[in-house]
Order: structure tokens, then C-alpha cells, then sequence
């Protein structure tokens, strides 16, 4: 097979925007070279993987099926040539808060153990971009579903809190109660949020829920006034003009955690692993009780 890493990389590129003078474009080749690539992997696996008419690309069913299973195994081949070639970087992904504090503390001992450098990637999905190889390991809060691709380690838990509007009818409060939560429309993040209407009991659930499909789109949505937020106490890090954060103390508490790969990790990510347990028993004496290091736990906003 003559086929290389880079006319699969060429051909995903190609699958992405179904465009060959973009995808050209986006990769840095010219038309003709992605053109030839594309043609050595039809060559090699023996039919046809793309239509190309004057207006547009289309995938035939092999071009299809190629891609769906590339899109899960050139990020695991590619991770798995970089952890080789780049031995001391550690693609740490999270999705849409980073505790500073925390991760601070795990990329200082990290460098310190190994010499390592962190090179934070930020993900909008699950998992924080390890699920599909995008990252080596990542540090997320916990939300709903599982993958066989991944494992998670809890490093702490901590308590949510309510995002409004500034000039929105809870913005006085000090305090909130989570059942009163459910009387107003709810901005869920869908892609990789936490909260979401079942939650709460049947028949007191949020009556409306508006999805977003990151941290920024959502706060923005609570800022416009199109429903209210539920989001880990640390957002407060990361204050909008046009948002108060209130206490919520009976609010269900939130587990942060550090993903891995469910096989052969990054050997940065195990040494993270390592940190991480060692981190947690010093702040917490074996017990799995909130951490501290959190800022902003008072109850104004």
C-alpha cells in the first residue's frame, strides 16, 4: 500500500468540507496534490471513494463508511506518533471552565516531576477531546454518559450555582433553593453541559429548555435575559457584565475529573494520574470531601 498518514489526512480534510479547493486551502497543498491523494487511496483500497461533480463532493457509500471509521482512528494514530515524536508535551483539554487553581497546581508538579510542557487545548464536547484522540488528557466536570474509550478519575466536588440576567427577577436574591429553579426557562449547554431538566422531579421540571452549544453561546443566552444557568461555583472566575451568580446551598454538587485514555495513555497522562491521586489525598487526608482551593464560594454575585 503506498497510502501515507497524509493522504488520510488530506482525505478527512476532504470529507470535512466537501470541497476540494477548500480543503486544499485548509491543508496548505495545492488542488492537483489533494487530487492525487485522494487517488492513491482509491487506488489502494480498491473502489471508488469520491463523486465529484462541477458544484459539489460527494462520498459514495465507501467513501462514507472510510470516513466515519477514520474519524475515530487518525486522532488515536496520530496522538499515538506524537507521543514518540514529542515526548514532553501534554495536550491537557478541557472543555468550557478550567479551575485555574487546580490545574495550575497539576501543570507546575507535572513540570517539576518530568519537565514536561502542558499545552491546554480547549474541546466543546464530553469528554475534552480524548475520546477521539484530539487531547492526551483532560480535566472536565462531570456529566451524563459513558464511552469505553475513556476512564475518569474524580479529583473534587463542588457546589453549583445560578447564572441570571442582571435585570432579571431573581437578581436581588442572596439565596435559592433548587426546587425554585424549576418555575423558569432553562439555558442547557448540550454538547458538553452538566445540567439538564431531569434533574428535577417529574412534574417539576424547568418547562422550557433552551440548548446552546458551548459555556459561551449559553451565558450569553442567560445575559440576554432567555432563561437562567446552572453552573459550577467556579464560573465565578470567569464573571460576564450582564450575569449575577447566586448560591444555590441544596443544589446537587458537581464531581471535576481527569480523563484518560481507557488505553495506552500518554505516558504525561499517567504521570498526571499519579500527581493527581497524590494531590488529592494531601488536600483532602483520604476523604472525599469538597476541596477548598475553589474561590468565590460566598453567596453574592
Amino acid at each position: 500500500m503506498d497510502v501515507g498518514l497524509r493522504d488520510l489526512e488530506l482525505f478527512m480534510t476532504l470529507t470535512e468540507e466537501r470541497h476540494f479547493t477548500r480543503a486544499a486551502a485548509l491543508k496548505g497543498v495545492s488542488q492537483p496534490f489533494l487530487s492525487r491523494a485522494v487517488a492513491r487511496l482509491e487506488r489502494a483500497v480498491g473502489t471508488r471513494l469520491v463523486e465529484r461533480t462541477t458544484r459539489r463532493v460527494a462520498l459514495t457509500p465507501a467513501g462514507e463508511r472510510l470516513g466515519a471509521e477514520l474519524a475515530s482512528i487518525l486522532p488515536q494514530l496520530e496522538a499515538a506518533i506524537r507521543s514518540v515524536k514529542e515526548p514532553d508535551v501534554l495536550r491537557l483539554g478541557f472543555t468550557w471552565l478550567l479551575p485555574s487553581t487546580l490545574a495550575r497546581d497539576l501543570i507546575d508538579r507535572l513540570g517539576e516531576a518530568t519537565g514536561a510542557q502542558v499545552q491546554l487545548v480547549r474541546r466543546d464536547d464530553r469528554w475534552g477531546g480524548v475520546a477521539d484522540g484530539h487531547t492526551d488528557a483532560a480535566i472536565v466536570y462531570a456529566g451524563a454518559g459513558t464511552t469505553p474509550t475513556v476512564r475518569t478519575v474524580e479529583l473534587a466536588t463542588e457546589p453549583r450555582i445560578v447564572a441570571v440576567a442582571r435585570d432579571h427577577p431573581l437578581s436581588r436574591r442572596r439565596r435559592l433553593h433548587w426546587s425554585e429553579l424549576s418555575a423558569y426557562p432553562l439555558v442547557v449547554n448540550a454538547v458538553s453541559g452538566t445540567v439538564g431538566a431531569e434533574m428535577w422531579p417529574a412534574g417539576r421540571q424547568p418547562a422550557v429548555t433552551l440548548n446552546s452549544r458551548n459555556y459561551d453561546e449559553g451565558i450569553e443566552m442567560v445575559a440576554a435575559g432567555s432563561g437562567i444557568g446552572v453552573v459550577p461555583s467556579s464560573a465565578r472566575q470567569h464573571p460576564h457584565p450582564g450575569v449575577r451568580y447566586i448560591a444555590v446551598p441544596d443544589a446537587p454538587e458537581i464531581s471535576l475529573e481527569l480523563v484518560l485514555p481507557a488505553h495506552s495513555p500518554h505516558p504525561l497522562a499517567q504521570a498526571m494520574e499519579r500527581l493527581a491521586h497524590e494531590y488529592i489525598r494531601s488536600s483532602t487526608a483520604g476523604n472525599w470531601e469538597r476541596l477548598e482551593w475553589l474561590p468565590g464560594s460566598s453567596s453574592g454575585g
